[in-house]
């Protein structure tokens, strides 16, 4: 299996604090956890998805949510700051946990928000049960799917809420292509809607809303792709040229696998 870091979404992860110190240091100030969520919250609609969990699942005082794939722990600090609620925000990759841990100690955010480097599969919880388990772009990075749920049923609480954004697959492809998505992609569970459907409900999840996200999506990244373009020569300047190409070819890339119906969009809530 190709590693994660082959992305070239994430090859270069010190990216995100050079442009969070250029921020503040444009701004002469702090930026606000709304002001860095074009860098810290790596899926799509940036804080609005966020509230859309906290709306759909009932996040709130005193909850305890588990954040799947949390990367620098953007989504995990914009749910502690609202809610208040006690996050375990779990990230494979090191480099961006590491990050994360960093930006929620400058926001002072520790005491709910708990960064964990660990692969979901594997990762002890001793006992702890979660009112809520969220992720946003990272279920198809995980193979191994029913083991996955197996484990996700087991950690969410009775009557407790999954909210998830993911990625599902439109079209046949070959296994040759199937590659180059799991390299470039990190797609390493990517299924029709129907399956995808069908492997909640055969792990026992009750599926309470289904959206599809694909024109949304495509809509986004087509608009994301657009804005990197035109402020190509900033980026280059605040990272470095390699760092902007990496980037320009991940947007690239995810733009043109939604634009041309080979992925598509998915949001739903399900329940315990």
């Amino acid at each position: 299996m190709f590693k994660i870091e082959e992305m070239n979404l994430y090859k270069t992860t010190d990216r995100f604090l050079n442009n969070y110190k250029h921020l503040k240091k444009s701004l002469k100030r702090d930026p606000t956890l709304e002001e860095i969520s074009d860098i810290d919250q790596l899926h799509y609609n940036g804080i609005e998805a966020v509230n859309e969990a906290i709306l759909k699942t009932k996040i709130k005082e005193n909850s305890i949510v588990l954040d799947i794939g949390s990367g620098i722990g953007g989504p995990a600090r914009y749910l502690a700051n609202k809610t208040n609620s006690k996050i375990y925000a779990v990230e494979l990759q090191k480099s961006l946990n590491d990050i994360g841990s960093e930006l929620t100690l400058n926001y002072e955010l520790e005491k709910n928000v708990f960064h964990v480097n660990a692969d979901i599969l594997e990762y002890n919880f001793n006992k702890i049960k979660f009112n809520n388990i969220v992720s946003w772009l990272a279920l198809y990075h995980i193979p191994k799917r029913a083991e996955l749920l197996k484990i996700l049923y087991n950690l969410l609480d009775d009557k407790g809420y999954m909210y998830v954004e993911d990625f599902y697959l439109k079209k046949n492809i070959t296994n040759n292509e199937k590659k180059i998505l799991a390299k470039n992609f990190h797609a390493n569970h990517l299924v029709r809607l129907k399956t995808y459907e069908e492997e909640l409900k055969n792990n026992k999840f009750y599926l309470l809303d289904c959206t599809d996200m694909s024109s949304d999506w495509t809509k986004f990244t087509q608009k994301r792709l657009l804005n990197f373009k035109k402020n190509y020569v900033k980026h280059v300047q605040i990272n470095n040229k390699n760092t902007a190409d990496n980037i320009l070819k991940f947007y690239s890339l995810a733009y043109d696998l939604l634009s041309k119906n080979i992925v598509g969009g998915i949001r739903y809530i399900v329940k315990k």
